[in-house]
């Protein structure tokens, strides 16, 4: 009994002054990821810390070498067949596939930009910005549309002012609170087209984190089938935002490729996806 005892009192001792999760954001982030990430740490009964409290512009080249570094341990990311070599992820798309249908932010006077585009060869015309290290980028490039590249995504806001391209193509749920963020630049949302590639945005741990990719697969599920996934989801602001401001059945949908997807995504018809179109 007392050897039971003292087991039972080093594991929860054990558990009591396990190291704090490091996550991504910060405390004031009002992001989706964010919110279900806490969410789920709390669920699993743990910690958490904000490494990047007082830096909010961090690269996302920094993130994924921290987390492959062991300081930082749990990221969002769009996936590639690369990240999910390099990391592990969990495989819940975390805005339901919205980030693989994206709208183009371009200056004001541009907002007419793709009133004729029909095509995919009608949109090489023109050039996008995006960030040097985002899954984005590649998908763009295999299929064959140019691409300006920085690797601060702070920059491409007045990198798009200054015409170093055309239009900034962000998931639907983005655009709005990034232009009301940005209100000294003169931008606004290109309402024709929608640009839709299959793009899941999942969290992603150290290859050799097991013990916290299951604790947070676990709670995760247990979120969805409780329904609180899905109305964490419905209730976000941005997630609002689309389905008021996105006018997706209105606009010419031109469809990509994702060369970078691997086989462990979600099978298309998975309840896990939302479809705006319906």
């Amino acid at each position: 009994m007392r050897h039971f005892a003292f087991l039972f009192g080093f594991a929860f001792t054990s558990a009591c002054f396990a190291a704090p999760v490091k996550v991504q954001s910060y405390s004031g982030d009002t992001s989706l990821p964010h919110k279900l990430l806490i969410s789920a740490i709390e669920r699993a009964d743990l910690e958490y810390v904000h490494p990047y409290e007082t830096n909010k512009d961090i690269s996302n080249a920094r993130i994924l070498n921290d987390v492959k570094n062991n300081q930082l341990d749990v990221m969002w990311s769009m996936t590639s067949t690369q990240l999910e070599q390099d990391y592990q992820a969990v495989y819940i798309p975390l805005f339901r596939g919205l980030l693989g249908m994206r709208v183009a932010i371009v200056k004001a006077q541009n907002r007419e930009l793709f009133s004729s585009v029909t095509s995919l060869q009608d949109l090489k015309r023109f050039t996008a910005g995006q960030g040097k290290t985002w899954p984005d980028t590649k998908i763009l490039k295999a299929n064959q549309l140019p691409v300006v590249t920085t690797l601060k995504y702070p920059n491409l806001f007045p990198m798009l002012e200054g015409e170093r391209f055309d239009y900034f193509p962000r998931g639907v749920n983005e655009p709005w609170d990034e232009i009301a963020n940005h209100s000294a630049l003169n931008l606004t949302v290109e309402p024709h087209l929608v640009i839709k590639y299959t793009a899941p945005l999942y969290f992603f741990v150290n290859k050799n984190n097991h013990t916290l990719h299951k604790q947070l697969n676990d709670a995760l599920n247990e979120m969805i089938a409780d329904g609180t996934f899905n109305a964490m989801f419905l209730a976000d602001s941005q997630v609002q935002t689309v389905l008021s401001k996105a006018n997706l059945s209105s606009r010419r949908v031109i469809e990509l490729d994702n060369p970078t997807l691997s086989s462990n995504t979600p099978n298309k018809n998975s309840p896990l996806w939302f479809n705006p179109f319906q």
